[in-house]
């Protein structure tokens, strides 16, 4: 390995140091509440780690054909020291901002679903009930129409109050004694 090769490695893993702790800070500030509970974190965190082990391999790997020597681990302490003590309170507002605009682009959408989906569902809906209403009280009343206008003679010829009048008088006596008083 040449020394060239070495330098490169070198600042390489110095700048894998770096993101690593960038998405370390990434990862603490999007990680869900809800899994902050041990096993879930345990999970993640475990997750999190394995796949910094496979992007330190995978650059390793482009910049030396996957030779590892302790000066490989010093580059990546220091990309990270580096960063934790220069770049961190920068990269943390410039994370809260872009957390914020992505809030903000999700909180519109879901608006414009909300108006432009929801809300024409709902009033199909509504009209539909509506219409359905209308149609069932037209049928009825043509229905009692109808039935009103077929009985009308029948219940003049017998004397439909009278009839009316004793059938009230009969139910009421039928309770009385289906009741016991």
């Amino acid at each position: 390995m040449t020394l060239d090769v070495q330098f490169q490695t070198f600042f390489a893993m110095m700048v894998t140091g770096a993101v690593i702790a960038a998405q370390l800070d990434v990862y603490h500030r999007c990680l869900p509440h809800k899994a902050r509970a041990k096993w879930p974190q345990a999970i993640f965190d475990l997750f999190f780690w394995v796949v910094q082990a496979l992007l330190v391999f995978y650059v390793l790997f482009q910049m030396n054909q996957g030779d590892l020597r302790i000066y490989v681990f010093l580059s990546i302490l220091l990309g990270f020291f580096i960063y934790w003590q220069t770049a961190r309170p920068f990269f943390l507002r410039v994370l809260e901002v872009l957390i914020s605009i992505v809030e903000t682009i999700y909180s519109m959408i879901l608006k414009v679903l909300y108006l432009f989906l929801w809300t024409p569902v709902v009033w199909l809906y509504k009209g539909i009930k509506q219409l359905l209403t209308i149609v069932y009280r037209s049928i009825r009343w043509l229905l009692y129409s109808f039935t009103y206008w077929l009985l009308r003679p029948l219940y003049l010829i017998v004397g439909g109050s009278r009839v009316v009048s004793r059938l009230t008088v009969w139910g009421k006596r039928l309770r009385s004694w289906f009741s016991g008083r």
